[in-house]
């Protein structure tokens, strides 16, 4: 049974939870709550909702909801439950096991896969006399799971009246569409058969309406009986929920058109310095974000919701992509196996295409330029010109052997190719002596007088 949209004002009290995420969430924060309202698109039924999630953010874990319509749907409520329903195809037939302080019971529904920011989990069609209602009552926490999936957690103590308040809600509806109605069957079976009730078939014809003012117009025609008690009991719910108004006043004109105004060209994407800084900030306008995983790695892909939280919304293996509808304000975030944040992206109007490459590599350093040859030592300079043979080098000049001894002067003395200072002195120079003579010391030998003092 689809929900049916609220009046205007229960609308702006659950607009907030229309976009919600995309998995349970942890019960941290999060609240039972319930709203009453009559439905114009249903003929003005009256209509219960049913909401678990943290009030004002789109952290919502369940939604239920039924109305009182002239049908056999008035005996069932419709509920989503949030869970992990890994890539099971939407639509699919799906059993939602729950389990928890002996309580043990299987339901049968189907895979709900909202587009874009919407609840994910198993829809059910729930009778209002179902055991799992009695469980929600007496249980302080229930477990849910989509068999060989993750579980999830109800914890039902603090929103016990809330969810009281929701089933006898929609028991009352049954009640007064269904149960109440085969009362009045069998009290006229007697008498008239139901077909040709006029007064039976006045007040199906005022219930299909669902106004006040039909059944004040059943009323004025039928005022006692079964029918006017039931009548009236409808125009007293109506009551409640209309706003009373002595004279209606003329339809207000239509707003002029909004003036379309230029969206922005995009900025530059938030750093991840500034990850607990950066948050979703409106739903506004819709897009589309495509991640192309190229970096050879694994990929996480995370939306940052309106409170700056991460919530994971793809899992990409190198090769893989994704395309996500989402918002311009919507910030995305990119991790890598542990979470670390690798970076953030804005989406930009229409579809952004993102790749995600690999670890960023440092160039190789700039080659060193060659350094110039060193140069070439200065050759020593020449001792002096080459003299003749008959000429010796002293002090860079060629001088005759037999003016050496005199060009150096008194006190100086020739020392290779330099006059130094210093008398000359001789060397020493002992005569040689042959092996097979030998004399005693300070002795001489020479054959004409063999050992002899050198004097």
């Amino acid at each position: 049974m689809p929900p049916r949209c609220p009046t205007l004002y229960l609308a702006v009290l659950i607009a907030v939870l229309s976009v919600v995420a995309s998995r349970p969430a942890a019960a941290d924060g999060m609240q039972w709550q319930f709203y009453e309202a009559n439905d114009p698109d249903n003929h003005g039924a009256m209509t219960a909702r049913l909401v678990y999630g943290v009030p004002e953010t789109d952290n919502v874990q369940v939604m239920g909801v039924c109305d009182a319509r002239p049908s056999t749907g008035a005996k069932f409520s419709s509920v989503t439950f949030g869970a992990d329903i890994g890539d099971l195809a939407n639509g699919k037939d799906t059993d939602l096991r729950f389990s928890g302080g002996g309580f043990e019971q299987t339901l049968h529904g189907n895979i709900q896969r909202a587009e874009g920011e919407g609840l994910n989990g198993v829809h059910l069609d729930i009778r209002n006399d179902d055991p799992i209602w009695t469980a929600f009552a007496d249980k302080d926490t229930l477990d849910y799971l989509v068999p060989g999936y993750r579980a999830a957690t109800l914890k039902l103590t603090p929103g016990r009246d809330k969810l009281k308040a929701f089933v006898e809600a929609c028991r009352t509806y049954e009640k007064a569409v269904i149960g109440e109605d085969k009362e009045a069957d069998q009290a006229n079976s007697n008498s008239t058969e139901a077909n040709g009730n006029p007064e039976k078939e006045a007040f199906d014809s005022a219930k299909e309406l669902g106004t006040a003012a039909a059944f004040e117009a059943f009323l004025s025609n039928y005022s006692s009986g079964f029918y006017a008690d039931l009548a009236r009991a409808y125009v007293k719910k109506l009551d409640k929920a209309a706003v009373p108004s002595p004279t209606r006043a003329p339809p207000a004109p239509p707003p002029p058109a909004p003036t379309p105004t230029a969206i922005p060209a995009p900025g530059p994407d938030p750093s991840c310095k500034d990850l607990f800084k950066v948050k979703s900030m409106n739903s506004a306008t819709p897009a589309k974000i495509t991640f192309v995983n190229k970096s050879g790695m694994y990929r996480s892909i995370m939306w940052l919701d309106f409170k700056g939280r991460p919530k994971e919304y793809a899992n990409l293996n190198s090769g893989q992509e994704a395309t996500l509808d989402t918002f311009l304000t919507h910030p995305w975030m990119v991790t890598d196996g542990p979470g670390n944040c690798i970076e953030i992206v804005m989406p930009h109007a229409g579809t952004r295409v993102v790749t995600l490459t690999g670890p960023q590599v440092a160039p190789p350093p700039p080659a060193k330029k060659a350094s110039p040859p060193p140069a070439p030592k200065p050759k020593k300079k020449a001792a002096g010109p080459k003299c003749r043979s008959r000429s010796v080098l002293i002090d860079g000049k060629c001088i005759l052997k037999s003016n050496a001894a005199a060009y150096c002067g008194p006190g100086y003395h020739l020392k290779g190719h330099k006059c130094v200072h210093g008398a000359y002195v001789a060397p020493r120079v002992t005569k040689p002596q042959p092996s097979h003579h030998r004399c005693p010391p300070g002795q001489v030998w020479s054959p004409q007088e063999l050992c002899h003092y050198d004097d």
